[in-house]
């Protein structure tokens, strides 16, 4: 039986041969047939290495013309290429390859694109591509930073120091060409309505004041912190006095300035208790003056600690000094209108004139306003005895704007006469008794 079996198996062994081979290059042309192989372009981002060889060169650089993404072809089995998407595969530009052209302006990076994972029917074509950069000196500067804030503040109160902290310079590198356009590092704060502090973004601005693009550009701190006081408000007047004397019978006559008040900020705590704000006597010399003195002053070197002015234009103040001569006037006073003070007992006095003259001077207002009535006219008796007197008539008046010549007056004292009941001065002045 296994004889006969054999003997089938060996029979026509080559026509069975042949079968089996053309049986397998069949099932071969037809499974290529099915699954053809295509080719397939797929895109995808360039992943920059070694970006430092570049900054080492004391270089920047910027991609040109859109070469920091690659196209490629692909070529395999229908079956694997419509598995693979482009995230299937890496382009690399190593910045260690990179080719500089002669006048060091421009370079390319050969870009290397592999599959990230293993397939047996995949190949890449076009290898061949190129990062485009052109190449710029980097530069770096350093900036005060500013501070400002937007916003109003609310009525009855001001805007006080506003400072940047933490840090308060910023270091910029970039591009030669755009750091070399930066003028000043500004940081805004916003909101008015009491003390506050915030971290905000400092913003770059060129000399025409417009925002610098920082998009090439490298800060030291993306965020800065800045502060703001909110202080209260006060307007007070302007107190100013005089050193010196003026020329003679001048004298000063009012003391005005342009403006006359100022409004102050600071805490409430110190801006409270202020009422005025005076400024120093020796700051205005009259001394020798026949005329008005005009000065402008500043103001700001008199505010009190931890006080500022609100508009700090407002620190000139126009001061002006009127002048004026002294006037005379004569006054006559009626004896009987004088008081007689401190009569001793037992006397009468009586004066020798019904009248006397008394020459006042002054400014020519005050002067004006002044009546005889006004002067309280008195002597001083307590050392006379009976005879005739020339007494020093005494008047009430304010020194600071009056002045008079000593004036003496003839007076009589006599003993009282007992016996006719005689109890007053001859004159009916009071005795001060």
């Amino acid at each position: 039986m296994a004889k006969k079996i054999l003997k089938t198996l060996v029979n026509n062994l080559g026509f069975k041969i042949l079968a089996v081979v053309l049986a397998f290059i069949l099932w071969l042309v037809v499974y290529n047939i099915d699954d053809p192989k295509k080719s397939k372009t797929f895109t995808t981002n360039v992943t920059v290495e070694n970006a430092s060889a570049v900054t080492d060169m004391n270089k920047c650089y910027e991609v040109l013309d859109g070469t920091n993404t690659v196209t490629f072809t692909v070529t395999g089995k229908r079956s694997e290429l419509e598995k693979l998407d482009d995230t299937d595969f890496s382009a690399v530009a190593d910045m260690n390859r990179l080719i500089i052209n002669d006048k060091g302006n421009k370079a390319s990076v050969p870009i290397e694109i592999s599959a990230k994972r293993t397939y047996t029917s995949v190949s890449i074509n076009n290898k061949n591509k190129y990062m485009e950069l052109s190449l710029e000196d980097l530069m770096s500067r350093r900036f005060m930073i500013s501070a400002d804030t937007s916003g109003k503040v609310a009525s009855g109160y001001a805007l006080g120091e506003v400072s940047v902290t933490n840090p308060n310079v910023l270091n910029v590198s970039g591009p030669a060409s755009i750091v070399k356009k930066v003028d000043k590092v500004v940081a805004t704060i916003d909101g008015m309505s009491s003390n506050l502090t915030d971290n905000v973004i400092p913003v770059l601005y060129d000399s025409d004041g417009n925002e610098v693009d920082t998009t090439q550009l490298k800060l030291s701190n993306t965020t800065v912190t800045i502060s703001a006081k909110i202080l209260s408000v006060k307007e007070v007047p302007l107190v100013f006095s005089t050193t010196g004397t003026p020329y003679g019978e001048y004298r000063v006559v009012e003391i005005s300035s342009t403006p006359d008040t100022v409004k102050l900020k600071g805490a409430s705590n110190v801006l409270n208790p202020l009422v005025s704000l005076e400024i120093p006597a020796n700051v205005i010399n009259v001394s020798g003056a026949r005329e008005d003195v005009k000065t402008t002053i500043d103001i700001s070197e008199y505010l009190p600690d931890g006080v500022e002015l609100v508009d700090s234009s407002a620190a000139s103040v126009t001061v002006t000094v009127r002048i004026e001569a002294y006037a005379s006037r004569t006054y006559h006073l009626q004896t009987s209108d004088i008081r007689v003070n401190s009569l001793p007992d037992g006397l009468n006095l009586s004066f020798d004139k019904a009248q006397v003259s008394v020459t006042i001077s002054g400014l020519q207002d005050d002067l004006n306003k002044l009546n005889a009535s006004e002067l309280a006219a008195s002597i001083d008796a307590s050392r006379l005895s009976e005879g005739t007197h020339q007494v020093e008539l005494s008047l009430k008046l304010d020194e600071d704007h009056y002045a008079y010549q000593p004036i003496t007056v003839s007076v009589t004292v006599k003993a009282k006469n007992t016996q006719d009941g005689d109890t007053s001065t001859d004159s009916g002045e009071d005795t001060g008794e």
